[in-house]
């Protein structure tokens, strides 16, 4: 009967502090500590500017975009006090060998890098320098041969 008793308080005590750690995961402030705009004023969308095959106008010429690469997607969004530029282009390396191209380009151009993630389908990386951000994803391409992957290279400026 102690047994029981010792073993019941401990469940009862386990299941207390369970619920307290879920409580303050639950309630502690979400924030990101890379995310570094402003939230852009409610009711006012970003203008959208569609650069069709060519790179966006101001896109930073150093970033290495494979050279006679598809684009898919090329645009800027302007928002009140910054401005994302993105172009999305094929590939003919893969995802691997995507992520250390620019991995490396982001080193050696002096980006901080803060954030990457690498699988074999996918993989990504987020830098700043200065007043300047930047995303790059990299996916694996199935759908369009002889492409091995797709780049989305991502701006932003503030």
């Amino acid at each position: 009967m102690l047994e029981r008793k010792k073993t019941i308080n401990i469940l009862i005590g386990t299941m207390a502090v369970a619920m307290v750690v879920t409580g303050v995961i639950i309630l502690r402030p979400h924030t990101s500590p890379t995310a570094q705009t402003e939230p852009v004023s409610q009711g006012q969308e970003p203008h959208k500017t569609d650069f069709g095959a060519g790179a966006p106008t101001d896109f930073p010429t150093d970033i290495p975009v494979e050279k006679g690469a598809q684009v898919q997607q090329s645009y800027g969004l302007d928002y009140a006090g910054q401005k994302q530029l993105t172009m999305v282009f094929l590939s003919s390396k893969t995802v691997k060998e995507n992520y250390f191209l620019y991995a490396g380009f982001l080193k050696t151009q002096g980006w901080n890098v803060s954030n990457t993630y690498q699988k074999s389908a996918l993989s990504s990386l987020y830098g700043t320098k200065g007043d300047t951000s930047v995303n790059v994803t990299i996916s694996e391409n199935t759908m369009t041969a002889p492409a091995k992957s797709q780049v989305s290279i991502s701006v932003l400026k503030q």
